[in-house]
């Protein structure tokens, strides 16, 4: 199945390029929907979107508001060279005030759902996976990304990864891990290859924007901080919000139609940080 769906994966984005359309036009470069948009924005192609219409995947413009989010902040001291100890601060600041919230206050809104969960726990209204999932699940998912960035555990129980979510050591590793990727973007340039960053797709009406999904989140920080213009990615969703009403966190009571519509407008806006460091 899978080698199935590598092979239209390939004859997508060989078809794409053929006609010359992994690059927007005028009008989409702007922000707006064209008549080929959707095929375009085909879900699992590749795609080159401009960074004007960015969006981290914690919800803020890579123009605008990039040092908003913790890690826009991070990778631009490491871009401007400051000393080690500026850096390690900066993101400890972050941490410390997160580390006392719950998942509704990472999201700004005073939704009795998500007040029960810890930050880190926290879903988007059109994400598949529900919060009791994320909760569940997350530990075992953070322990296994940064033990392969060399985060050392006391041990795999559950209790120990999470105390170790908000430790030094895990800030630590966080900045080495996007000094490295920094170090190698700077020298060497992005490799170039199918394993592309996910990016997401908002449409709002005639309008549309990018964020980031959960791959390739240290190159799009990067890629901003040295000024790129263009980024090409692999599109993992659509997310229409005339289609509000159907996302899994609406229809599951996790979200009211008028809380989504919030999250939605605030990740369109590229206004607000709505997800955590962990």
């Amino acid at each position: 199945m899978q080698l199935i769906k590598n092979f239209l994966i390939i004859a997508a984005d060989f078809l794409k390029k053929s006609l010359l359309l992994c690059n927007l036009d005028s009008k989409e470069s702007k922000g707006y929907i064209s008549l080929v948009s959707m095929i375009r924005f085909l879900p699992f192609t590749r795609v080159v979107v401009p960074f004007s219409l960015g969006r981290t995947i914690r919800g803020t413009s890579f123009n605008a508001n990039f040092t908003e989010d913790p890690y826009g902040k991070l990778c631009m001291d490491i871009f401007k060279g400051e000393d080690d100890k500026v850096i390690f601060e900066n993101l400890l600041n972050a941490f410390k005030i997160e580390k006392d919230l719950n998942a509704s206050d990472i999201v700004k809104l005073k939704n009795h759902n998500l007040m029960n969960y810890p930050a880190w726990a926290v879903v988007m209204p059109w994400e598949k996976q529900s919060i009791k999932e994320k909760f569940e699940n997350y530990p075992h998912t953070f322990y296994k990304n940064r033990s392969n960035n060399n985060l050392i555990f006391d041990d795999n129980s559950r209790l120990s990864i999470i105390e170790t979510m908000y430790s030094s050591e895990s800030i630590k590793s966080k900045i080495n891990q996007m000094k490295k990727l920094y170090l190698s973007i700077k020298n060497n340039g992005l490799k170039k290859n199918n394993d592309l960053p996910k990016i997401n797709i908002m449409i709002d009406s005639n309008e549309w924007r990018w964020f980031m999904g959960d791959a390739g989140n240290h190159r799009s920080y990067i890629c901003a901080c040295c000024d790129y213009k263009l980024f090409e990615g692999r599109i993992a969703s659509i997310i229409n919000k005339n289609k509000i009403s159907s996302w899994p966190n609406v229809k599951n009571g996790t979200y009211s139609i008028k809380d989504a519509e919030k999250i939605f407008d605030n990740y369109f806006d590229g206004s607000n940080v709505l997800r955590g460091v962990v």
